[in-house]
């Protein structure tokens, strides 16, 4: 299933009762949303006691059977906060079902979760009613800024297609943007066309993430695959084609960048070997444009922590005590 957005933010979720943490709706906590704002938290510290949480309860439970990951935009001031975000049925339910650690790299930093849901409970998966942000105690002063919560299965040629598509549509009044255009189109209307699709070689290591308290997971680290698009502009007029191509130029240089499935890949102009376009074909004008998207190469597998010891015993000694630490 492509990428939703679940959630853009411009509502902020409900904090408890402590009074501990505030939200607000605010430009500043933006990320990649085309609406310019996301959820600002601010954040008193707590007592060893107080767990504070912001959480959303959603009127229609989201069904995630065919989804594979949620995925979350998150800046926080510091390190500090061990963050976690929860899933259950509704805000009655006796403790959440699943959760994920969210850690944070860098402060001040932009970071995007991508939490897998293969290990959440069917029944859960099937109707998720609550999203819960919380920190366990005691839980450190720290701002925070969350946005674009997205639901999907990552897959790089469908997602950047799906995104395509929703980028060039309309940038002329009731001019559609197709890959298959449909029989009784007529011009005009902008057509994609898949002009190469180049993986690169694998770059070999492993990803750890999606912590959890019994461990994480690991996985191998995406590749990257480059995909070229001709863009055409078809129209029955010069005019015409040209008022859409400028629309197509002018858009993607104001901001290159194109959010896929929550990441952003930028769209970079480029010019093809003459053997590969062929010869012209009024009446329509083509553009061409590339970017470089992840591919998943590989399944998601428990990673335990490790359980440290200490040995202890005098040299020689054939049987040493073990001491859990």
């Amino acid at each position: 299933m492509a990428g939703r957005l679940i959630d853009d933010f411009t509502v902020p979720w409900q904090p408890d009762a402590s009074g501990l943490w505030t939200v607000a709706a605010d430009s500043a906590a933006a990320c990649l949303g085309l609406d310019g704002t996301g959820m600002a938290l601010t954040a008193r510290a707590g007592t060893a006691s107080q767990s504070p949480y912001v959480q959303r309860v959603f009127g229609r439970a989201l069904d995630l059977v065919d989804t594979d990951e949620l995925r979350l935009w998150l800046r926080v001031t510091t390190t500090e906060p061990h963050l976690v975000l929860e899933a259950g049925p509704d805000s009655t339910a006796a403790g959440a079902s699943w959760h994920r650690r969210l850690s944070v790299e860098q402060p001040d930093t932009w970071e995007l979760h991508r939490l897998w849901l293969g290990d959440m409970p069917t029944a859960l998966r099937r109707a998720v009613g609550l999203l819960r942000l919380r920190c366990p105690a005691p839980a450190p002063a720290f701002r925070a800024a969350v946005d674009d919560l997205a639901a999907g299965t990552p897959e790089a040629l469908r997602d950047v297609g799906a995104a395509l598509l929703g980028r060039l549509a309309e940038l002329v009044t009731e001019v559609p943007a197709y890959f298959d255009v449909p029989p009784e189109r007529r011009p005009p209307y902008v057509l994609i066309s898949p002009l190469a699709v180049l993986p690169l070689p694998a770059p070999g290591g492993t990803v750890v993430d999606n912590e959890t308290a019994d461990g994480a997971y690991v996985r191998p680290r995406p590749r990257q695959l480059r995909l070229d698009y001709r863009i055409e502009a078809v129209a029955a007029s010069h005019a015409e084609r040209a008022e859409i191509t400028e629309a197509i130029t002018a858009d993607l240089a104001r901001d290159p960048r194109m959010p896929v499935f929550g990441e952003p890949l930028t769209l970079l102009p480029f010019e093809p070997d003459p053997l590969v376009t062929g010869p012209y074909r009024p009446p329509a004008t083509p553009l061409y444009y590339r970017l470089h998207a992840p591919q998943e190469i590989g399944q998601r597998r428990p990673y335990g922590f490790a359980a440290p010891f200490l040995l202890t015993g005098p040299p020689g000694r054939t049987q040493p005590e073990v001491t859990p630490s």
